[in-house]
């Protein structure tokens, strides 16, 4: 088992507790990619085309709409080549993105909590 840290300082903690960042439990739609996916789809306003062809994800985006009296036009296009196991979720009115955390099913959640607890059943 790993050595309680020592603490320095004119009233040092006397015991250390360890924490976790609360994880967010909110279920996603998504897709796994593999060579043989194969989605056409576009968000619910028909600004965003998204295609998934094996790994190759293209997302055509065409949109105009006026700011505070300026009018603002948007025509693109991005194509991103994709690994196989990519995990994109989908996002209401975005459509399909890489998200900036790691999704993770369920059954993947379950053994990485079982991970943090000893043959005993005592947190680690």
């Amino acid at each position: 088992m790993e050595e309680e840290k020592k603490f320095k300082g004119k009233k040092p903690q006397e015991k250390v507790e360890r924490y976790m960042i609360k994880p967010h439990y909110g279920l996603f739609l998504g897709v796994t990619v593999n060579k043989d996916t194969d989605i056409d789809d576009v968000t619910e306003d028909g600004k965003t085309h998204q295609t998934i062809k094996g790994t190759t994800f293209t997302t055509e985006r065409k949109d105009s709409y006026e700011k505070d009296g300026i009018k603002v036009s948007e025509e693109s296009k991005l194509v991103v080549e994709l690994k196989e196991g990519t995990r994109l979720v989908w996002i209401d009115g975005q459509g399909y993105i890489l998200p900036d955390f790691e999704p993770k099913s369920l059954a993947e959640v379950k053994q990485d909590l079982a991970s943090l607890v000893d043959k005993d059943g005592n947190e680690l």
